[in-house]
């Protein structure tokens, strides 16, 4: 070891805390971002530590929920999983239909990368009401997006829609279309923070340390 000139070292978990978080959001509404991303995830709220339980990016989402005021579990209370369209990394998105336990209104909640989920999107949510897109929209969210990446963010979009009755069709093509953007949330994962000092120590004794 005395005789290492390089150290590989990875990045999640090693150099990160693996624990993900939200820090930037674009949205007209963000209680209703909030509940289409926490919704729209598999990630439970732990009622003792009130800390999300799963997958570290759906976990970000509904802590970040849950730091804005909404509870998973109170939303699950009066919004109902009734069908969805698991995760998949070839599509890049997740949506659930839920339904309203007081007013019987069935809604879809979809979260996704942002490159595949704006362009399934034809309305936008703006003072409270979902109004066209336009291609003024579009450029400033692409604005927003290439702004969050460039800051070493992960960004997802969310988006929803809204039916008169349980669709027959629940596959992911019939129901990711007509989608009206919701929002985007950058997320980061924190260093720890002991890699400084220990990169340093590594450059002071002449090995050089390298992320892979």
């Amino acid at each position: 070891l005395g005789c290492a000139q390089i150290i590989c070292s990875d990045k999640t978990g090693t150099l990160t805390q693996n624990k993900m978080t939200v820090v930037e959001c674009f949205c007209e509404d963000s209680e209703l971002l909030g509940t289409c991303l926490a919704l729209s995830s598999d990630a439970e709220l732990d009622e003792d530590t009130n800390q999300a339980v799963g997958e570290p990016t759906e976990c970000a989402l509904v802590n970040y929920a849950y730091s804005i005021g909404l509870d998973k579990n109170r939303l699950k209370a009066t919004q109902r999983r009734v069908g969805e369209a698991p995760f998949d990394s070839m599509r890049k998105m997740m949506s659930t239909i839920c339904k309203n336990e007081e007013n019987g209104e069935l809604l879809q909640y979809t979260k996704g990368a942002p490159d595949v989920l704006l362009p399934l999107c034809d309305r936008i949510w703006i003072d409270g009401r979902a109004e066209p897109m336009t291609d003024a929209h579009r450029a400033e969210i692409a604005a927003r997006n290439h702004a969050m990446t460039g800051s070493a963010l992960r960004v997802l979009a969310a988006a929803m829609r809204t039916y008169d009755a349980l669709p027959g069709d629940t596959s992911p093509a019939a129901l990711e279309q007509h989608l009206c953007f919701l929002g985007l949330t950058g997320m980061i994962d924190p260093v720890r923070p002991e890699v400084k000092a220990a990169i340093q120590q590594c450059r002071t004794a002449g090995i050089r340390p390298v992320m892979i």
